[in-house]
């Protein structure tokens, strides 16, 4: 009880009534240039700091199958430089002017940002532009960056503990949709992509007409969209077919079991199960059922598991994806321990939630969680900047920022025991046992 007070009171704090239902309104300004580049600009005096983000919409999901990993690749890519900045400047050009930048991709979208002083706004994007109109693409740079994307793979997935668990979950998880294969791709894909595949793929996505522009911090509107208009306003519209996966991964399957033996210490069990995508009803009551299993010191896989000794650790979390993706519950077994044993407890709770109502406190506790969550996010520029570039990427929505709440405060302890009874089912999910290469007979 102790703790629900303290994130209801964090909660009210930060904007929201304790009931959900109130949230701090988010002031922003959008528009359209002509060549499709839809533009966001939220203004917040709090620092002299501006943030620039661009989020492309494209992912590992709208690849070819047989070139795999070029979203990713791109990321990269991206940092070479471009036509009037020099090979390997463009980190060094932001940083000297004050200001920290990075990018990261998923299967959905690919997303840059630059976090500048407010006086350093026009010079970020300039350099934004640059990187949509002119990125340098040529020998030198692919040839580097493959190398560096080979080098990725190998110490994140290959050489890695447990490294390719999600991997292996994807190729056995989905027969038809593109969320088989991972963002970072295969390396034979990478290390065959012809110069024309590369170049075709930055011309096809890395376009205004599939991008959205956000600036938020300390600016003047007036001198903003004049500078956008200048640096972004003369790139050409793309008319390329842009590939958009339209597939539904089949949901009437059987279970799927594999054991992977890895140059690994300690058994490990992964998961996965099916699950709804974003934007549904169904995900949210799978976001509020999984805090309630392992949101914190007095949830149920924390209470009834890993206090008791019957695993070392456990997690489960909504991989929530533009289209339907999966819900991960993972568990590592303590020394000595059986996944068997691991794997019995954590289909135990699961079967609880599946057939019993959560109790209020329980439900009333999550929801809390959440509403702590949502204002922490409307804080920073970098956080209300992502939120912004995703409301409009997927959903073509900016003002869901300030809706955020209303997917939740409709939620009842039904729809938490629904959406476990539909989605985690035995015939719904994928399991696999990593075990030591020592215990391989």
């Amino acid at each position: 009880m102790k703790r629900r007070l303290i994130l209801l009171s964090l909660a009210f704090l930060f904007g929201f009534a304790a009931n959900g239902q109130s949230q701090t309104k988010v002031e922003y300004t959008e528009y359209d240039l002509d060549n499709g580049l839809h533009v966001i600009l939220h203004q917040d005096r709090s620092s002299p700091n501006v943030m620039v983000s661009i989020m492309y919409h494209v992912g590992a999901k709208n690849e070819d199958p047989s070139k795999t990993g070029f979203a990713h690749f791109f990321e990269h890519l991206m940092f070479e430089g471009s036509e009037n900045i020099g090979r390997g400047e463009y980190m060094k050009m932001i940083q000297a002017n004050g200001g920290t930048l990075n990018a990261n991709t998923s299967q959905d979208r690919t997303y840059y940002f630059e976090m500048m002083p407010t006086n350093q706004l026009e010079l970020a994007l300039w350099m934004e532009s640059e990187r949509m109109f002119h990125a340098k693409i040529d020998t030198i740079g692919v040839n580097t960056q493959k190398g560096v994307v080979i080098e990725e793979r190998k110490q994140s997935y290959d050489n890695r503990p447990y490294g390719t668990w999600m991997e292996k979950m994807g190729e056995l998880a989905f027969t038809v949709h593109p969320y088989r294969w991972q963002t970072i791709g295969y390396p034979e894909h990478i290390k065959d992509a012809t110069f024309d595949d590369i170049n075709n793929f930055y011309k096809t996505y890395y376009v205004p007409n599939n991008a959205v522009l956000v600036v938020v911090g300390d600016f003047e509107e007036k001198q903003t969209k004049e500078w956008i208009q200048k640096y972004f306003g003369d790139i050409p519209k793309s008319t390329r077919p842009m590939f958009r996966p339209t597939v539904v991964e089949p949901l009437d399957k059987t279970e799927i079991r594999e054991v992977v033996y890895d140059k690994i210490q300690m058994p490990a069990l992964f998961m996965g199960y099916h699950s709804p995508a974003m934007d549904t009803k169904d995900a949210y009551a799978l976001e509020i059922l999984c805090n309630i299993l392992q949101g914190g010191k007095s949830s149920r896989f924390k209470t009834n598991i890993t206090d008791k000794g019957i695993a070392l650790e456990t997690v489960i979390f909504p991989f929530t994806q533009e289209h339907p993706g999966l819900t991960y519950v993972i568990g590592f077994a303590n020394a000595g321990g059986k996944l068997e044993d691991v794997e019995s407890a954590l289909d135990a709770e699961i079967e609880k939630v599946r057939n019993e109502l959560v109790s209020e406190e329980e439900f009333q506790m999550a929801m809390a969680a959440k509403e702590f969550e949502v204002a922490n996010s409307l804080i920073s520029l970098p956080s209300k900047a992502q939120t912004f570039a995703n409301n409009y990427t997927y959903f073509k929505d900016a003002s869901r920022i300030n809706k955020i709440l209303d997917d939740y405060t409709s939620l009842t302890r039904e729809n938490i025991r629904n959406v476990a009874k539909k989605y985690l089912t035995k015939n719904n999910r994928v399991v696999l046992y990593y075990l030591p290469e020592s215990a391989k007979q």
